[in-house]
Order: structure tokens, then sequence, then C-alpha cells
């Protein structure tokens, strides 16, 4: 079974939402779910300042709580005990916090299920700064309160998106251990969106897990394939070992024409996940690293998270 640490499922449910439709997760995405053994995930919603929701952010919640309430093959885990067999298990997660009004917001957000959530995506707002901006700043004071708030409320914290900055200042601020939800190594591939070998000790040194992507331009542009994901498994092995290492493909082949091949050759959506594996496999990685890699690093740190 695979835990994918990164899927914008919940932003396709509010765009398809906005469009009349329902029935969006049983119908498409279910199938290529269970097809490629991906039996949960962190579900993100992607909350872009431009986008036409930004200023009904909790019209956009609402959206996604109904889709999730009609679907009966979705279990949304919330505390430790919740998890399901037979199930998809889903923690709801919000890649980026800038149409938050204030904690208050947040606290109302989590009530409603969410145990997830990135600081920023690229952007600079209220709470931190994201990878995007190149004026050199952090967390926010408010960005410091929310993330104590986050650890009371027993939250996932996500550094993928952040600056250098937030990712240090997160780091000295939590006393939970954080995610990089889809972030691969700088030393292989210098992208800016990936982690370089300091960043990825630090989380390790916290007992975090680092979800690798199937994103070429953080993988490797000419050679965009799963042979070249598991290069970047590999180095992390040897950097921190296999128990920091999870998968976070952030598949986009359901997000529109102009996102139909923005994954790798031979892994584009959740029903190809298992390919990964096959390399593992064929890489001589052991059916305990593999358990580890594909779903109980995951979520071991996320039941270290949450609440009872």
């Amino acid at each position: 079974m695979i835990f994918d640490t990164h899927t914008d499922i919940l932003y396709n449910i509010v765009e398809k939402r906005l469009r009349g439709q329902r029935g969006i997760v049983e119908s498409y995405h279910i199938p290529e779910l269970l097809e490629g053994n991906v039996t949960g995930g962190i579900w993100t919603y992607y909350t872009d300042v431009n986008q036409l929701l930004h200023n009904n952010f909790d019209q956009a919640i609402h959206y996604i709580i109904e889709e999730l309430e009609e679907s009966p093959d979705v279990q949304v885990v919330t505390a430790k005990g919740d998890w399901a067999d037979h199930k998809v298990n889903v923690i709801l997660g919000l890649e980026s916090l800038a149409s938050l009004r204030d904690i208050d917001h947040l606290v109302e957000i989590y009530e409603k299920g969410f145990r997830h959530a990135m600081l920023t995506w690229n952007e600079k707002n209220q709470f931190a700064t994201g990878i995007g901006c190149k004026d050199g700043t952090g967390l926010s004071l408010l960005g410091c309160e929310l993330i104590e708030k986050m650890n009371e409320l027993g939250m996932v914290i996500d550094v993928s998106h952040a600056s250098i900055q937030t990712f240090e200042d997160i780091l000295s601020v939590t006393k939970e251990p954080v995610i990089a939800s889809h972030s691969n190594c700088y030393s292989i591939t210098p992208h800016p969106r990936n982690l370089t070998d300091e960043q990825i000790k630090e989380i390790a040194l916290v007992d975090g897990v680092i979800g690798v992507t199937a994103v070429p331009h953080f993988t490797n542009q000419l050679k965009p394939d799963v042979e070249s994901l598991v290069d970047h498994i590999d180095y992390l092995r040897e950097l921190v070992g296999t128990r920091h290492i999870a998968l976070g493909f952030d598949f986009m082949n359901y997000l529109g024409d102009g996102h139909l091949e923005s994954n790798l050759i031979d892994c584009q959506s959740a029903s190809s996940a298992n390919n990964v594996i096959d390399e593992l496999v064929n890489r001589g990685y052991s059916s305990m690293d593999i358990d580890g890699i594909t779903h109980v690093n995951a979520k071991r740190v996320i039941n270290h998270i949450l609440k009872d």
C-alpha cells in the first residue's frame, strides 16, 4: 500500500464543484488511487491568492467537506484511532494559509477536520515567506504563534514551499516533527524547491519525513522517470536512512490539459504509483524498507502529531 503525502485532490474538488459537478472523488479519484494501490494520503486545498475563491475560502471548505461526506470510500482521519481498513484514509490539508484571517480562523478549520498545513505556497503572507520570495525573511511574529497553535492542536506542519529562513524559523519554534511533503534533494537537482543536505538532516533530527516527488523540475528534467526519482531515495537513504523517506507524488493529471505531462513519463498518475515500488525492489530494498517508504514512515509521524 502507498500513502501519498501530497495530492491536490481538494483543489480539484473545489474546481469541479464550482462547475456544478458532484461525486468527483468516487467517479474519478478512487478508481485511479486503488489501481495504483494508493490507500491514503494528505489531500490539500491549494489556496492561491489569485484564485476565484480566495475571498470566499469558507465556501471552498464547505464544498470539500460536503463532497467527502458523500464519498463512502473515504475515511477522513482526525485522530490517531481513525484509520480504517478498506477505505482511502485522508488527512485534510492546506497548501498555504494566505486565506486565513487569523489564528482563530485556523482553529475553525481544525474543527472542520483539517490536520495539516503549509504556511505558504511560495508567496509572502501574514504568517511566513515562501521560497518564491527573495527578501530573506521567514516567519512573522504571527507565524510563530501559529506554529505553536498547530503544535497545541495536533496539526502536521509542512515545510515544502517555505523559504530557507522560514524553514529554519519553523524548526526553531516547533516542538513536534515536521514533514516536507513533496520535495527532492538539492544536491542531485539544484532547484530552489528541493532540500539541501543540511535541511534534510534537520528534518531527520526531529524525526520527520521527506516525501520525494514526481515533478520533473525537482527530479530530473533530462530524464524524468521513476529511475531518477529513486535516485533521490537512494541519496536520502545514504544521508539519513530510510526512516525519514516517504512518497509525495504531486500528481497533476487531473488538473486540466496543461498538466497532462507534468509528472514522470512512467508515473503520470496515481494509477502508476506502484512503478516506484517495482524500482525499489529492483534496487534491492528490503520489504521492511519499502513498507517504511511507502506508508509506515508517514503514518508514524502523523500519528505522533495527532491527538488521541
